[in-house]
């Protein structure tokens, strides 16, 4: 063999030796910041950082959704179990682009009770897997129909012989065991710059009684409004600017609300 083939033979294991040695260097010192290797663990211990592919993933493909301060969603509840409920987002809701039914954990020991057909507000993490139905981690679950409403009442002009009118029977839902009545007006509500009638937004579930009721007391302790507690088992009165609501709770067992002028009182409507 000539001394130039021994030569060339010399420099090709040098320069191998050498990247040998530069990978060597990279490879320990990705395995001490807990990076992937290039080429070997060469005997060292290392457990390399776990990666996954979410690129080919049909059924469970995650989606970041915008960060915003808060995230949340009106929906409805259409399918109810002990650690789980199934909701319908709202129509106009943004993850509705992404899913029309949204599974909902409540964890293996929730004593909460969210029955069929119950309005929900949930508030989640932001990240939407898109099952079918699609899942997200909720931060928290209120029964809640809108982020905001008003009741607006109208005074009849000229007035009318039947001053009470019922808005809705106990019978038509069984969502309420009481009535709820007009008192010289009609009542209207506004829910997401929509006005609508207290009776059709009951029906459509859209708003329901206890909501405003909750809203009332909220106001009153807030002292937004005045109003009474009566000493007939418990009615109360809530004054508003130009409507009032009486909601009683009599020892006879009335359960019944109305809502009517300023002038209405537990005396003008038994």
């Amino acid at each position: 063999m000539s001394k130039k083939i021994i030569k060339m033979i010399l420099t090709l294991i040098t320069i191998l030796l050498v990247i040998i040695g530069v990978i060597y260097i990279i490879d320990m010192n990705n395995i001490k910041n807990n990076k992937p290797i290039i080429f070997s663990n060469f005997g060292k211990k290392y457990s390399p950082p776990i990666t996954e592919d979410l690129s080919n993933t049909k059924n469970e493909e995650i989606e970041n959704l915008p960060k915003e301060d808060s995230l949340y969603f009106y929906a409805k509840v259409i399918e109810s179990k002990q650690n789980n409920i199934i909701v319908e987002p709202n129509e106009g809701e943004e993850i509705r682009k992404s899913a029309d039914k949204i599974s909902i954990g409540l964890g293996e020991y929730n004593d909460a009770i969210y029955e069929v057909g119950t309005n929900v507000k949930i508030t989640y993490t932001g990240y939407v897997m898109e099952t079918y139905p699609a899942k997200v981690d909720a931060i928290k679950i209120e029964v809640k129909s809108a982020e905001s409403f008003e009741i607006r009442f109208y005074d009849k002009h000229p007035p009318i012989d039947t001053k009470i009118n019922k808005i809705l029977d106990k019978s038509e839902t069984n969502r309420y065991n009481y009535d709820i009545y007009s008192y010289d007006g009609s009542v209207n509500i506004l829910i997401n710059g929509e006005e609508i009638s207290l009776r059709n937004a009951l029906l459509e579930n859209k708003i329901t009684m206890d909501e405003i009721i909750v809203k009332a007391n909220k106001d009153l302790n807030n002292k937004n409004i005045t109003g009474d507690t009566y000493k007939d088992g418990g009615s109360i009165i809530y004054n508003y600017d130009n409507y009032r609501i009486i909601k009683f709770h009599t020892l006879e067992g009335n359960r019944d609300i109305y809502i009517g002028t300023k002038d209405m009182n537990i005396d003008s409507i038994k």
